[in-house]
């Protein structure tokens, strides 16, 4: 048995997890008497998410040290997260985010209230000695870098000791409009894009960050060529692509009826991360991922609590329909 074989975690993962707000749909802010609260991180969901489905996952960052804060840590508990090693700040803030679910064709509005949050002040040496050296994945994204310099120092951190150390490093680009410009955003990102086993760009952020348009398998090939590794494009409806320099994969989005948009790509995410963890052909990995999204999309809230059964019946039914 080797030491690989002994490390703690299947996966580990850094970022922030906001209070996400909202308004019982249809109604906006401002018209409801009651908002609904729970929380929303990209990075702890994935983490969520494979825990959910049976994975050893952990997550690190800085939360403020009041009632919100542990609340938060609670949550992420429940759902077999490791909370361990996050760092509370007393004098910090928990970053909000609010969110109208409206139907067609008014559609989801998000508004971020994240400034000076206590996550975005974390730093490079607050990431205990060996936490992602006990773990065989690190998942990264590209919001925790467009919080503050310094956030972006931890996850060039992180990634420099997970390579190091021997571990898959996945890399969601994750551009979010609200938080950097798409030219800064791009050049900031590229090396982390470069330095990942496998990226995960929807196919919008690659025509802005990164100038490359195209449908999705065009896409993930033109960026394989300039990262290397596996480069997984997503497109909402019209599915996602990938490339992993030997061969091109496409899989369908499955037709789903729409409840809750957030959380959908981190569920994809999650689906791919699940499967090449197991050691299923990349094939699998995105038939999984798919069916994974289009069930989260019929839930509410950010975490798709979904078992792997249903997962793998929503595959079987998409494998006979496509049959007929």
């Amino acid at each position: 048995m080797t030491m690989h074989d002994l490390r703690r975690f299947d996966i580990v993962t850094l970022g922030e997890t906001m209070l996400r707000i909202v308004p019982p749909p249809p109604l906006r802010l401002g018209q409801s008497e009651t908002l609904a609260l729970s929380f929303g991180g990209a990075e702890s969901t994935v983490a969520a998410n494979l825990a959910w489905l049976g994975h050893r996952s952990a997550w690190f960052s800085r939360v403020p040290d009041n009632p919100l804060g542990r609340q938060l840590v609670r949550t992420l508990r429940g759902y077999g997260v490791d909370c361990d090693d996050v760092v509370f700040d007393p004098q910090a803030r928990l970053g909000l985010y609010f969110v109208e679910l409206g139907p067609a064709p008014r559609g989801i509005q998000v508004w971020y209230d994240r400034k000076h949050s206590a996550a975005s002040l974390m730093r490079p040496e607050e990431i205990p000695a060996g936490w992602i050296e006990q773990a065989r994945w690190l998942h990264l994204t590209g919001i925790t870098p467009a919080l503050s310099d310094t956030c972006a120092q931890t996850t060039h951190a992180a990634l420099d000791r997970a390579r190091a150390a021997g571990l898959t490093v996945s890399f969601d680009v994750n551009y979010r409009a609200l938080l950097w410009p798409p030219q800064a955003a791009g050049a900031a990102l590229e090396p982390l894009c470069k330095a990942a086993d496998i990226t995960f760009v929807a196919r919008r952020d690659a025509d802005a960050l990164f100038g490359i348009k195209g449908e999705p398998s065009d896409v993930a090939r033109t960026l394989y060529g300039r990262w290397g590794g596996t480069v997984i494009v997503t497109s909402g409806e019209q599915g996602a692509a990938a490339y992993d320099g030997t061969a091109a994969y496409h899989v369908d989005a499955i037709p789903t009826t729409l409840v809750d948009r957030l959380g959908a790509g981190d569920a994809f995410t999650s689906g791919v991360i699940d499967q090449l963890r197991a050691g299923a052909p990349l094939e699998t990995a995105l038939r999984f991922a798919a069916a994974l999204a289009a069930i989260k999309l019929s839930l509410s809230g950010d975490i798709a609590l979904v078992t792997r059964a249903e997962i793998e019946r929503v595959m079987r039914d998409q494998s006979a329909l496509l049959r007929r």
